[in-house]
C-alpha cells in the first residue's frame, strides 16, 4: 500500500472538545480524545458521530506536570476549525485548517485535566 500522508503521524491519546459551527443546525459540543494526530488533523474515538462535511472548531488540551506535583499542574489549548472528512462506528477523522491558536489554559481549568 503506498503512504498518501502528508505529515507523520503520531499516536496520541489528548482530551479535545469538538464544537460543530452549523449555522442551520443545533450546535453541538462533545468532549473526546484523539486516538492519533497529525499535523493536518486528527481521528477521535466517539459515539457522537457527526456527518461527513461538518464544520468544527477543534479544541486539543494538553496538561503536563513540570514537577511531578499536582499543585503545578499547567495546560496548554490549542484551537483550530476543522473539517469531518470521514467517520466510523468508533469516531471520526477531521481534518485541520491552517490556522490555529495556541493558549494556556485558566488554572482552574488546568486543574480539571
Amino acid at each position: 500500500m503506498v503512504e498518501r500522508r502528508k505529515y507523520e503521524r503520531f499516536e496520541l491519546v489528548v482530551p479535545a472538545k469538538i464544537e460543530t459551527l452549523a449555522r442551520t443546525a443545533k450546535k453541538r459540543k462533545i468532549s473526546l480524545k484523539t486516538v492519533n494526530v497529525c499535523a493536518g488533523g486528527a481521528f477521535f474515538l466517539t459515539d457522537a458521530v457527526l456527518d461527513e462535511g461538518t464544520k468544527v472548531r477543534v479544541e486539543l488540551l494538553l496538561s503536563y506536570n513540570a514537577q511531578n506535583a499536582v499543585r503545578n499542574l499547567k495546560g496548554t489549548r490549542i484551537r483550530m476549525l476543522g473539517t469531518l472528512m470521514r467517520s466510523r462506528d468508533n469516531g471520526m477523522a477531521i481534518r485541520f485548517s491552517d490556522d490555529y491558536v495556541i493558549a494556556p489554559l485558566p488554572a482552574q481549568a488546568a486543574a480539571r485535566q
